[in-house]
């Protein structure tokens, strides 16, 4: 799979700013699905390993613009996502100018914490460790969730990437997953293609609720729980709010889940 540059600068806009959409229906659903993608893209850089180009999207305020372009479309319905926003863009706020480089080393410190270790990571990252758990605590890597990702990925003709080395089901990869299908249905309202779309929507609404909706809001709200840095609680929030909208109903706020 091609993994997004986690550069926060590549994250590609929406073709529509906020706003109505322009150009027929189809185009107003493409642009739809360009937002949504956006929505999952930052999700995937901003759990990614840090960089310093992050924190400067960061501290400018272009991720926050960024996500008001994407979810525009929405209107009032935007509100969901504005707790997020707000707590991301008062992060932000703490990490400009002579800060940037201690932001940097700080929200990399966080990011070992809760993610990668050394030791055992406070939150754990792989879809197996929540829904193959059998007595209720953490599951072991690369067990049957793994398996369903990467069947997933194989019905979409999508391959994981050669340089890495991470198993199928890390949260990142399943993010990515989700952009990429929300990309391709844009191409397909762009290029008028109905069949298409109709798949594309079947896929993503299988994958979402028969396995990364099932283990990502617990990992969003053990996030929520146990994230000391700003950034990664904005970052668990959005998660939340985008998977409120995608499965259509609100999705659950566990305060624990496999962790700590």
């Amino acid at each position: 799979m091609r993994r997004p540059d986690q550069d926060a600068a590549s994250v590609a806009r929406p073709r529509a700013a906020a706003g109505p959409p322009q150009g027929g229906p189809a185009a107003a659903l493409a642009d739809v699905c360009a937002g949504r993608a956006a929505v999952y893209e930052v999700l995937t850089c901003g759990f990614s390993e840090p960089s310093a180009t992050h924190v400067e999207a960061l501290a400018s305020g272009e991720i926050v613009a960024l996500l008001r372009d994407a979810v525009g479309w929405l209107g009032a319905g935007a509100a969901l996502y504005e707790p997020a926003l707000a707590t991301l863009a008062e992060a932000g706020s703490k990490m400009s100018g002579a800060l940037a480089n201690s932001a940097l080393r700080g929200l990399r410190v966080e990011y070992a914490r809760l993610f990668t270790g050394p030791g055992r990571p406070a939150v754990m990252c792989y879809a197996s460790e929540y829904l193959d758990s059998g007595d209720g605590g953490p599951g072991r890597l690369n067990t049957g969730a793994a398996t369903v990702a990467e069947a997933a990925y194989r019905a979409e003709d999508v391959s994981l990437s050669s340089a890495g080395n991470d198993l199928p089901d890390l949260m990142t990869t399943e993010l990515e997953f989700l952009y990429h299908l929300c990309r391709r249905e844009e191409a397909a309202w762009a290029a008028d293609d109905g069949d298409e779309v109709t798949r594309l929507r079947r896929s993503l609404d299988a994958f979402l609720r028969g396995h990364a909706g099932l283990w990502l809001p617990d990992f969003a709200a053990s996030v929520r729980a146990l994230a000391e840095h700003g950034v990664y609680v904005a970052m668990a929030e959005l998660l939340t709010a985008h998977l409120t909208l995608e499965l259509g109903h609100a999705v659950s706020r566990r305060p624990a889940s496999p962790g700590k």
